[in-house]
């Protein structure tokens, strides 16, 4: 009975505390500001150069956002071919997906800066007897991004 009492109160706790986001709150250009992964419960930054700074959203009122990557190193940036995708808010997470296709989802907090933590959102863990890959498999990554006004 009082493991049943605990998972209830992580459930309602959890939602209670869970940000409501709103369309304003996505709409617009936003670039990316710092990228990494958690491990062991902290935060570890990639080390990015300037051609992989250049990564962006433009998320569109209309439902339509495009994702634009760009690989490379300074003095020799390329993009890729840009990512034209419809978008949905759903409680605490952006999906963005073509036809019934999500081709990707994630949580999305708002910081006091104005900016967005965008991070890897998993309905479930991931077990496999490799665990290599079921540790790369269950690696939750974030995104920091800017609004560029």
């Amino acid at each position: 009975m009082k493991k049943q009492l605990v998972i209830f109160f992580l459930v309602v706790s959890s939602s209670l505390f869970a940000q409501s986001i709103k369309q304003n709150d996505v709409v617009g250009f936003w670039k990316l500001k710092e990228s990494g992964f958690f491990e062991d419960g902290k935060k570890v930054n990639k080390d990015f150069d300037n051609c992989r700074l250049l990564r962006n959203y433009s998320i569109w009122d209309n439902g339509y956002a495009i994702y634009s990557y760009f690989e490379g190193s300074n003095g020799d940036c390329f993009p890729s071919e840009p990512r034209l995708t419809n978008w949905r808010l759903i409680d605490n997470r952006i999906q963005f997906y073509i036809n019934d296709d999500v081709l990707e989802e994630k949580i999305v907090k708002l910081n006091n800066d104005n900016s967005i933590t965008l991070e890897t959102y998993r309905k479930e863990k991931i077990v496999d007897d490799d665990k290599f890959f079921e540790k790369i498999a269950n690696t939750i990554s974030y995104d920091i991004i800017e609004k560029i006004e």
